[in-house]
C-alpha cells in the first residue's frame, strides 16, 4: 500500500519524465536523491516530499479528512562560462512548474496546489553550482481511517 502523499510525489515525477522535458532528460529527474551529483549529470531535478500538515480538525466531512503535503522540486545546475547557475537552472524550473500547472490535480490525486517559496542557493564546489528549490503544497483527501 502507498500513502496518498507518496502517490502525489510519484505523479509529479511522472509528469516531469513522460514525455521527457526539453531542459532535463528523464534520467536526471530523481525521487529523493541519495548522494552527490557529478557536474556532468546537471541540470537535474530532485522531487522531495516535505512535511504533511496536520489535517484540519474542521475538515472532516462524511468520513473523509482534508490533508496537505509539501512537495519540493530542487533544480540543480552548473553555470556555464560567464553565467549564473540560477540562469542555467531557470529553464528547468519554468518547464517543471508549467507541467505541474497543466494538471494541478495530478490525475485526480489532489484538489490542486498552493505555490510556496522559491529558494536559491549556491553550493561550495569545484564548479559554480547552484540550486533553485520551488515548494508546492498539494491538497488531497483520504478516508478518516487511512492515509492512502
Amino acid at each position: 500500500m502507498t500513502s496518498k502523499a507518496e502517490s502525489i510525489a510519484q505523479a509529479v515525477v511522472s509528469a516531469l519524465t513522460s514525455p521527457a522535458m526539453t531542459s532535463v532528460p528523464a534520467a536526471r529527474v530523481y525521487r529523493d536523491l541519495q548522494g552527490a551529483l557529478a557536474a556532468g549529470d546537471l541540470p537535474a531535478i530532485v522531487v522531495e516530499l516535505g512535511d504533511e500538515i496536520a489535517p484540519d480538525p474542521g475538515g472532516t466531512l462524511i468520513g473523509r479528512k482534508m490533508r496537505r503535503v509539501e512537495l519540493r522540486l530542487q533544480t540543480v545546475a552548473a553555470a556555464s562560462l560567464g553565467s549564473s547557475p540560477y540562469a542555467a537552472a531557470d529553464p528547468a524550473v519554468v518547464e517543471a512548474h508549467n507541467r505541474i500547472a497543466a494538471d494541478p490535480t495530478l490525475g485526480g490525486l489532489a484538489f490542486g496546489y498552493d505555490e510556496g517559496d522559491t529558494q536559491r542557493q549556491r553550493e561550495d564546489a569545484e564548479k559554480n553550482i547552484g540550486s533553485v528549490t520551488k515548494a508546492y503544497v498539494f491538497q488531497f483527501h483520504t478516508t478518516e481511517a487511512s492515509i492512502e
